[in-house]
């Protein structure tokens, strides 16, 4: 494989680990099913991870339990806009790829139902799904390539349980029968944040100035992180809260399968660390942030082994990301 269609392969894994890591999307992970959703979606999987929640800082008073209570039966849209710059190096000689393509994905949420003790049920589903052509110096094969991977996500749907403090207690996305294990791979990576894009809340009562951490190990594209998030309620008025949010990431050295990778092939982490910041405008009584801007800047080195190829191929990577949220 070429460099340049191995640097367009990891694209897409880069935004997958970018998007899942952006401190607007601490979240649990739901299964995959291929044809239809678990039976009892009550029921938190078995593999979910509970993030921590811990309050530092109570604000000011007038303070308030932050809770989430959508309308039911409101479709609410949301466009997410990933914007990349990516700069990789390989045998110590770098080659600059400043216009990664713009993904722009559309998603309609749904609140479908609300039980006695505030869970709430709700429906996923992906409207559209594309990059934009003019965003990008990579060659139009593997240009086409990445397109035709993100319009796969084109009629994916789902149905979630979360609390009504954002936290996720279960679900799953309905996968056609026919889907390959690189679109298994790709929706795992790409579209686990979408489960809990309203952030974690504290238990307690808050007013302006609170602070809170979110700790939460994570699994991110077959890669385990571990995060650390900090919040900040700077402004609470008629049910809309504006955070401000920080974070810190970190993987130990661990291998990785990815299928997007040649037959054969394997890729190991030898380093990840991540710093990110943003701010979060958010409706009680919306499912989706309302806007979200979020920056994410991470430096990684990794080792590949190509099939067939007896010497190995280290690549450090720089990655900056942008995710805007907005929705309607």
């Amino acid at each position: 494989m070429k460099k340049r269609q191995l640097i367009a392969s990891l694209c897409l894994v880069s935004a997958g680990w970018a998007i899942e890591l952006s401190p607007a999307s601490i979240s649990a992970e739901t299964p995959l099913v291929v044809q239809q959703p678990a039976s009892d979606l009550s029921v938190p999987a078995s593999n979910s991870k509970i993030p921590q929640v811990e309050l530092l800082n109570p604000g000011v008073e007038p303070r308030q339990q932050l809770r989430l209570k959508p309308s039911l039966g409101v479709k609410q849209t949301t466009t997410m806009v990933v914007k990349m710059e990516m700069e990789v190096s390989t045998a110590g000689r770098s080659t600059n790829v400043n216009k990664v393509p713009i993904m722009v994905l559309t998603i309609d949420t749904k609140a479908t139902k609300i039980d006695a003790n505030g869970d709430i049920h709700y429906d996923v589903s992906y409207a559209s799904a594309d990059i934009a052509a003019d965003t990008t110096n990579l060659p139009i094969a593997a240009l086409d390539s990445m397109r035709s991977a993100v319009k796969k996500l084109v009629g994916l749907k789902g149905s979630f349980i979360m609390d009504n403090r954002g936290a996720h207690k279960g679900g799953s996305f309905t996968l056609p029968a026919e889907a390959d294990n690189n679109l298994k791979q790709m929706i795992q990576n790409m579209s686990k944040s979408l489960q809990q894009l309203a952030s974690p809340l504290p238990a307690e009562a808050v007013g302006k100035g609170a602070k809170w951490r979110i700790s939460f190990p994570s699994n991110a594209g077959g890669m385990n992180v571990n995060q650390t998030a900090i919040y900040e309620l700077i402004d609470l008025q008629d049910g809309v809260a504006t955070l401000k949010t920080s974070v810190e990431q970190q993987a130990n050295p661990q291998n990785l399968t990815l299928p997007q990778l040649p037959a054969g092939s394997t890729m190991a982490i030898k380093s990840f660390a991540s710093q990110g910041q943003g701010e979060v405008v958010m409706r009680l009584d919306q499912l989706m942030p309302f806007r979200s801007v979020v920056s994410i800047n991470s430096n990684s080195e990794m080792i590949i082994k190509v099939a067939g190829n007896p010497e190995e191929l280290t690549m450090k990577t720089k990655l900056l990301m942008e995710m805007t949220l907005d929705s309607k």
